[in-house]
């Protein structure tokens, strides 16, 4: 079965440690009255940017949550509290003073934001948590709520289980706490904290009141992200830039030519100039050490306070970008043999600008052009999900196959630029069947970014614009001599800006 890891590169699903019979019995070493001291209210008001229509935004709403409240006069909360927030109110818990915050840090793959005040005086008289260690399954637990008047409420959880697993559907997997408990419905629990013993435990991102079941982002993550997101130009947190497979299985490892006792994961896929291309590796390589710890063949290493665990927490809890890594790797020849050899990768960040189809939206802006009738973007991830939750199967099956094999791509590839709507105007009529096709050139000019399209488009070519698309699809010619008059009515018929965003 293949499997991704995020952070170090992929996405996956890690096994869980079992839920030990060991709990814990301490007594609270702290007032919970104090704990109002500890949080503010936060409200915030979010608006995502429309990718079907992207001169606009959808229609906004509001979350409430509780804010933790850190060193340095910030606050911490879930990047999903104020992603594309366009105000973020925040207020004492007993109706007291009001102000706002702006975003200081935000990364939506681990889901942590960090907010600071406007005014600090907001701050006066309140208490910052401090963060806690790592805590094992079995673990007692509290999770802070607030009653309408401001008094604190606490619900008892008890941890059951600490691995790595995957903190959205597309998004990267890191090591997440999840927890038996049940949290009373109350106002402003979009995000609440966890604690033990008086320290900040994590952050409740989701709760599913059917199995009673909270997942949370735990300190020790929540550190890691507070240490990077100070750094300038902070790309997330450090990766390898490989996804991997399990290597199960004896017909496998003969064909490979593996020794009986050697486990590890085959490469199944490298991130095009990422660390572990960078470092020699090869798609199909075994990775049988990393960081100096064994791993087995489902991609888990020894670690002594958790037990088993996947060893792209090596990369994202306990490393840096820009941190080297060891990785020992077997590579077969092909013939039922294969040799040992080390790989010194320097871990990195996300970096956007190498992605062919971005996993995530930069800024609150669609990127777009619009040419007489015809709207172009670029693909993104963002802009297949707008068509729901199974988008992988009702999206354009052409430009969903472009984003799940972009790093099979050729490697000097750079985005991919479609049509993605089909504006009625007399040009335009018997064109829509060319929607959603990937541009090729427009006269003549090789396409891989909204850049070139701009550029193209100045140089029309006899008088008119030639568009050429993937396939068999076009090419489409566009008088030039009329093409401005159109697209001026359309812009002025759909609100179109007269100047694109690009």
């Amino acid at each position: 079965m293949k499997r991704f890891l995020p952070l170090f590169g992929l996405s996956l699903l890690a096994m869980l440690l079992p839920l030990t019979s060991c709990r814990e019995k301490k007594s609270l070493s702290f007032s919970p009255n104090a704990l109002g001291e500890s949080v503010l209210r936060v409200t915030s008001t979010i608006q995502y940017p429309d990718n079907r229509r992207p001169w606009l935004k959808k229609q906004p709403f509001s979350r409430t949550g509780l804010g933790t409240i850190i060193e340095g006069g910030r606050l911490l909360v879930t990047a999903d509290m104020v992603a594309h927030a366009c105000y973020i109110g925040l207020e004492k818990p007993e109706d007291g003073p009001k102000g706002t915050a702006v975003v200081e840090a935000i990364d939506e793959e681990c889901n942590l934001a960090v907010l600071k005040p406007v005014d600090s005086e907001l701050l006066k008289g309140t208490q910052p948590l401090r963060l806690d260690t790592i805590i094992t399954p079995g673990s007692s637990i509290q999770i802070l709520q607030l009653e309408p008047n401001g008094t604190p409420a606490l619900s008892p959880a008890s941890v059951t289980t600490v691995a790595v697993m995957p903190y959205s559907s597309d998004g990267g997997a890191y090591l997440l706490y999840r927890a038996s408990t049940t949290i009373p419905q109350r106002e402003g629990s979009f995000v609440i904290p966890a604690l033990h013993e008086g320290k900040l435990a994590g952050l409740v991102m989701r709760y599913d009141p059917h199995t009673q079941s909270a997942d949370i982002i735990p300190a020790p993550l929540i550190g890691r992200f507070l240490k990077e997101s100070e750094k300038p130009d902070y790309c997330g947190l450090a990766r390898a830039g490989l996804t991997y497979g399990e290597a199960r299985g004896s017909t496998l490892s003969n064909w490979l030519g593996v020794p009986k006792e050697m486990t590890g994961v085959y490469i199944t896929s490298i991130t095009p100039a990422g660390p572990a291309e960078k470092a020699g590796l090869r798609k199909g390589d075994l990775i049988v050490r990393a960081g100096g710890k064994s791993i087995d063949g489902e991609g888990n290493y020894t670690d002594p306070r958790l037990g088993k665990i996947n060893f792209s927490n090596l990369a994202t809890l306990e490393s840096s970008p820009g941190d080297k890594g060891e990785i020992v790797y077997f590579r077969s020849t092909g013939e039922g043999t294969g040799t040992l050899g080390t790989a010194t990768l320097t871990l990195a960040g996300r970096n956007p600008a190498a992605e062919i189809s971005p996993a995530r939206l930069q800024g609150d802006s669609v990127p777009y052009t619009l040419l007489g009738g015809l709207l172009f973007q670029e693909l993104s991830r963002p802009y297949l999900r707008e068509w729901g939750s199974n988008w992988r199967t009702e999206a354009p099956q052409n430009l969903v196959a472009l984003d799940t094999f972009q790093e099979d791509l050729p490697k000097d590839q750079k985005r991919l630029v479609f049509i993605s709507a089909i504006l009625p105007s007399p040009q335009t009529i018997g064109l829509q069947e060319l929607a959603h096709k990937i541009v090729v050139s427009i006269n003549g000019m090789p396409i891989h970014g909204l850049a070139d399209v701009t550029e193209a488009i100045r140089h029309p070519q006899n008088g008119f614009q030639r568009i050429d698309l993937e396939g068999s699809a076009g090419p489409i010619f566009l008088d030039a001599a009329t093409l401005g008059s159109e697209e001026s009515e359309l812009r002025s018929h759909y609100g179109i800006p007269a100047k694109d965003n690009h």
